[in-house]
């Protein structure tokens, strides 16, 4: 199961900048499997959640990087 409340939070973490979305080993790039990965402080990117159609990924991406202003 996803924890789409701790994925977020690591990804708001992380910054717009060092999130991507690939596709999963074996799946197409459009219609396939993606995960959503995070750069770690060593560089090195980090799977957050994985099985996931790309739209699905993209709007957790969008959901978690956009800022919000009220006043």
């Amino acid at each position: 199961m996803v924890n789409l409340n701790e994925a977020t939070a690591k990804i708001k973490a992380a910054g717009a900048n060092k999130v991507r979305i690939v596709p999963m080993s074996g799946q197409p790039a459009i219609n396939g499997l993606h995960r959503i990965e995070v750069m770690s402080e060593s560089g090195s990117w980090d799977a957050v959640v994985e099985n996931l159609p790309k739209t699905a990924a993209e709007s957790i991406v969008t959901q978690a990087t956009n800022r919000v202003i009220c006043g």
